[in-house]
């Protein structure tokens, strides 16, 4: 389903002038920008991330067949939260992926709202998100033919696990950030360690990849964001 363009949020640097680095930062199922702005304000107000653009968008609005097929903000269609050999939205997930990316180019071209012709390079580029938009958040760094800066991905799982491999534009590592919780009752927490475990060895990030986890139910925690944030300035600190 082709989609128009996103709804997006963005939270300026709050050391003021153009940034040098932005993270993308996507919600989870039937949550919007709006859910994550605060964690996105607190992550700006941290000393060694004064010059980091954060861009919020929001996923369309879509019948979810594990919603009994009424609308809500989505990334792609869900069929099971509990088997993924069920099947995967495949089509969805790689229209949402296509929809993002015009956004992270409107960030590398300098066209994108605010920036007024000031390029951020991929390279100065996090890609993040939280379940459903964690998924996407990895599909977009796997199929980026250009390197990001790195990819987090917070209670989700490795979409299309089964063909991930043939999608990769290249064989290309980054810093790969992913937490989970312990007492997760909608992404199970095993599935969160498989899918890490996918990345470290099977795609081959090694050490690259790094594991947080927390005991907290399907949500972010302060311990978390700290961790994060962490993370964050050692791959976009100045």
């Amino acid at each position: 389903m082709a989609m128009s363009a996103l709804r997006t949020v963005v939270v300026p640097p709050t050391g003021g002038g153009f940034p040098s680095a932005t993270v993308f930062l996507l919600h989870g199922l039937g949550d919007s920008a709006q859910g994550w702005i605060d964690v996105a304000r607190m992550l700006g107000r941290n000393q060694a991330l004064q010059h980091v653009r954060f861009v919020l968008p929001t996923a369309p609005t879509q019948p979810v067949t594990v919603n009994m097929g009424m609308s809500m903000t989505s990334w792609f269609d869900l069929y099971s939260l509990t088997d993924l050999e069920q099947g995967e939205d495949e089509a969805g997930m790689l229209s949402s992926v296509s929809s993002v990316m015009k956004l992270v180019e409107q960030e590398t071209d300098g066209s994108a709202p605010g920036l007024n012709g000031h390029r951020v390079p991929m390279s100065r580029i996090v890609l993040a998100g939280f379940s459903q938009g964690g998924a996407i958040a990895q599909l977009l760094g796997l199929t980026s033919k250009e390197r990001p800066a790195g990819v987090a991905a917070l209670s989700t799982w490795l979409p299309l696990h089964k063909k991930i491999s043939s999608l990769r534009a290249s064989q290309q590592t980054y810093p790969f950030f992913q937490a989970h919780g312990t007492a997760d009752p909608m992404v199970d927490y095993e599935f969160g360690r498989r899918s890490f475990e996918a990345v470290q060895n099977d795609l081959g990030f090694g050490h690259q990849a790094e594991w947080h986890e927390y005991q907290m139910p399907h949500s972010a925690c302060p311990a978390e964001i700290t961790d994060l944030a962490a993370w964050l300035e050692r791959v976009l600190g100045l």
